[in-house]
């Protein structure tokens, strides 16, 4: 396989400013984010270019990978990765929730789609990957039926035999086929998918309305900035590539409102650092500003008007035990309108 990219220890920018060149080019624009800085255990092999993009990821390093509205506007691709993971795990966040494909498994991404990938590693720490790059005409052509799965699927069929196999050869000997051999196997790995998963019980999620799907859009850039203090109904409208009267009508189109959409995120999130292992010493007002507030003295009126107990008081109660306490939705109710008033 033709080697993409040999990770190195040096200066981090120059070494992510390398990277993501390399993904603009081979796979789609995005952000690359290592949790350590060091990129020295990461390698890219690439096995085949065409028809299909065959790319095996290794790296000893926990790697995450955003890719958000404003690199989708620049970058409308449209294209669709077939994940399996081989060692480790690949966590994707996107607006309908969290998805982790572990080892032995398989995904979809659709790179339309805002998202967050993060690539996990086994307890050995290793992981490693294929990425299998479709573009949307062969996607449509062979796997219209997977267009809304976001599960992960196991390949212990017949047919899931034969695409592991499939795969396997494009991986190993992808570099040497000719063009018109490279094409036939890539489309024989595409149409033993489909039959995969027609013939496992996998059920397919009806394809969304773009209603839906502008509303996922705006649901997950609010996920993913959740601790950004200066989050605004206007600052989501124009990263989302939308005009703010246009934001107004989904929401109203859903029965929901901006307020909901971000408190409903972000107290949850504020909740669970309060009493995590990992985040449960921390100071009020460090959790305040994590979760996107100006000041501790906001924080605790909102987590109070939410969870019915100053925030200190509820760490107290939970973080013996570690659980977390649930609310009504009439107190969610009542403090979306205490907040909508106070917008106002």
């Amino acid at each position: 396989m033709e080697k993409l990219f040999a990770g190195f220890s040096g200066n981090a920018p120059t070494v992510v400013s390398s990277y993501e060149a390399i993904t603009r080019r081979e796979f789609y624009d995005g952000e690359l984010i290592s949790e350590t800085g060091d990129f020295s255990g990461v390698d890219l092999e690439k096995a085949l270019s065409s028809p299909l993009s065959i790319t095996r990821i290794t790296t000893r390093t926990e790697l995450s990978f955003r890719r958000g509205p404003q690199h989708i506007r620049k970058n409308r691709v449209g294209l669709r990765v077939l994940w399996f993971a081989l060692t480790g795990s690949i966590r994707i966040v996107r607006a309908t929730g969290t998805t982790e494909i572990p080892a032995g498994k398989a995904g979809f991404l659709d790179s339309s789609v805002p998202f967050s990938a993060s690539l996990k590693r086994s307890p050995d720490g290793h992981h490693s990957s294929y990425q299998v790059i479709i573009p949307p005409d062969l996607f449509m052509s062979h796997l219209h039926e997977a267009e809304r799965l976001t599960e992960p699927f196991s390949l212990d069929t017949r047919e899931g035999h034969a695409v592991r196999e499939l795969l396997e050869v494009l991986a190993k000997y992808g570099d040497r086929l000719g063009e018109k051999t490279a094409e036939l196997m890539s489309h024989s790995l595409l149409e033993a998918t489909a039959d995969h998963l027609r013939n496992s019980g996998i059920e397919m999620p009806r394809r969304q309305k773009l209603v839906d799907r502008r509303l996922s859009d705006i649901e997950n850039y609010i996920k993913m900035n959740l601790a950004d203090p200066e989050l605004s109904y206007d600052k989501v409208a124009i990263s989302c590539g939308i005009s703010p009267r246009y934001l107004c009508f989904l929401l109203k189109a859903n029965n929901t409102s901006f307020s909901e959409l971000v408190w409903k995120n972000r107290m949850p999130k504020a909740r669970d650092w309060l009493i995590s292992p990992k985040t449960r010493d921390y100071p009020i007002h460090e959790i305040a500003y994590m979760s996107g507030f100006k000041s501790a003295a906001h924080f605790s009126r909102m987590f109070k008007a939410t969870y019915g107990m100053p925030p200190r008081e509820y760490r107290a109660q939970n973080s013996g035990d570690g659980q977390l306490a649930n609310h009504s939705a009439h107190e969610f109710v009542r403090f979306t309108h205490v907040e909508n008033r106070q917008a106002a």
